[in-house]
């Protein structure tokens, strides 16, 4: 399942309920996957929470909502498609978060970081909103 937001909410509450409900409805999903494939492991329920710490943080900063799906390696993806290239943010619910943006002009860019490494989550965003501009 993927999640994209072409008008999402501007107001803070309308906004978490919007994602809440996102990520409860792409928990489902890859809970029955997870039932019918053997084979496939769900991601952890930390990484919901994870996610919807970032996708917070990404609304207040001012970056454009992400489209949201999840992998068959554990993760959620966070997954920007600015003009001539793609971000992505890949969470696995440990606090690791894996930053990656190619761009057609550009070498690829990516960064390891945990949650609580504040730096490098700025560093992040910083990176982020200079897609958008």
């Amino acid at each position: 399942m993927q999640a994209s937001y072409e008008n999402p909410p501007t107001d803070v509450p309308s906004f978490r309920q919007s994602v809440q409900q996102e990520l409860a409805n792409l928990h489902k999903e890859v809970d029955t996957v997870s039932v019918e494939d053997s084979e496939f492991y769900p991601a952890p329920e930390l990484v919901y929470n994870d996610a919807l710490f970032l996708l917070e943080m990404l609304h207040h900063s001012g970056i454009p909502t992400p489209d949201i799906s999840w992998s068959e390696d554990d993760s959620l993806n966070l997954t920007w498609h600015p003009e001539a290239g793609i971000a992505t943010l890949e969470i696995y619910g440990n606090g690791l978060v894996i930053y990656n943006a190619t761009r057609d002009d550009e070498r690829p860019d990516e960064v390891s970081f945990t949650l609580t490494d504040t730096i490098c989550l700025q560093d992040c965003f910083t990176k982020l909103n200079r897609l958008f501009q």
